[in-house]
């Protein structure tokens, strides 16, 4: 999709920090720094190895896509103070075990880790989805010794539900239903 066709600015996320916009074209360099950063690829991709160049640019075209579907998908966060890409967190359709779900997604770089910057995307993008879409439960899941992933999850009021097998790893599932959120 061209940059003429990604969803209107209008719509933002804003916290104490960050920025958040719908994910786009304008995104791919802070993205593909994101997805060549070997501890964040360790965290993301099955394989454990960085995400090549052609990923990328699906899962730009796939959130461009959710956005003028469904008016919700996944927002790239910059730093308020500095412009600097912060990563991206938001929601997607993806399938569990052959079950459709709209799961919360997030990523940060590496640098940022354990600064608060996944907790404060999540809590975010858990905020609009509730706030802003009807959708009413949303699933997380990691990998079973990510522990950080796993701690933003409960931060946002997640729950765990029970371990699975997802892109043939061990996760961990969790969930958060709209009538169960609590702030």
């Amino acid at each position: 999709m061209k940059a003429e066709e990604e969803p209107k600015s209008q719509i933002r996320i804003d916290t104490e920090r960050l920025v958040g916009a719908p994910l786009g074209d304008s995104d791919f360099a802070g993205l593909r720094e994101l997805h060549s950063d070997p501890r964040v690829a360790a965290t993301l991709a099955a394989d454990g190895q960085p995400i090549p160049e052609r990923a990328t640019r699906e899962m730009i075209a796939r959130a461009v896509e959710d956005w003028c579907k469904f008016g919700c998908g996944l927002f790239s966060f910059h730093a308020r103070a500095t412009g600097a890409f912060a990563g991206y967190s938001g929601i997607k359709h993806t399938s569990v075990e052959g079950t459709d779900v709209i799961e919360l997604a997030y990523a940060v770089p590496s640098a940022l880790w354990r600064l608060g910057y996944a907790t404060e995307m999540a809590r975010a993008s858990v905020r609009f989805a509730f706030e802003q879409t009807p959708i009413r439960e949303l699933v997380a899941f990691t990998l079973t010794h990510n522990l950080g992933s796993r701690r933003v999850m409960e931060s946002c009021g997640f729950h765990y539900e029970r371990d699975l097998t997802h892109a043939g790893l061990p996760h961990v599932l969790y969930r958060l239903r709209r009538a169960n959120r609590t702030g």
